[in-house]
């Protein structure tokens, strides 16, 4: 979804910094996102671990919060570890670049989620 900040978190990583994503899901939006669906079925897994397979295969190798709450979500998101370990960096590049959105974008996404 939003790719703007993996030049500066690829650089924070090569400085030493641990890098720590917040909202790996994004806030279930990715779960919905038509072309990782798309990939989901393709590569035969779920939707959260195409997405979160994405973040993991990063080079600045990010420690992910998915937002699990159940046990069954919590087991789903860690099959992404499999999938990033057998994914063609060709199909990586194909799914990121079909699921890329602007920062202002999801920015204005985010802030009219309704929040509990």
């Amino acid at each position: 979804m939003e790719q703007r900040p993996l030049l500066a978190l690829n650089e924070a990583s090569e400085s030493g910094m641990d890098i720590i994503i917040k909202e790996g899901l994004a806030n279930g939006r990715a779960l919905r996102h038509p072309k990782l669906r798309e990939w989901a079925q393709k590569l035969d897994c779920e939707v959260d671990q195409i997405a979160l397979a994405c973040i993991l295969a990063q080079p600045f190798k990010a420690r992910v919060l998915s937002g699990a709450i159940t046990p069954e979500q919590l087991s789903s998101n860690l099959e992404a570890m499999e999938i990033v370990e057998t994914i063609k960096d060709t199909d990586l590049k194909q799914i990121m670049d079909s699921c890329i959105m602007s920062s202002e974008e999801y920015w204005n996404e985010r802030s009219a989620l309704v929040w509990n």
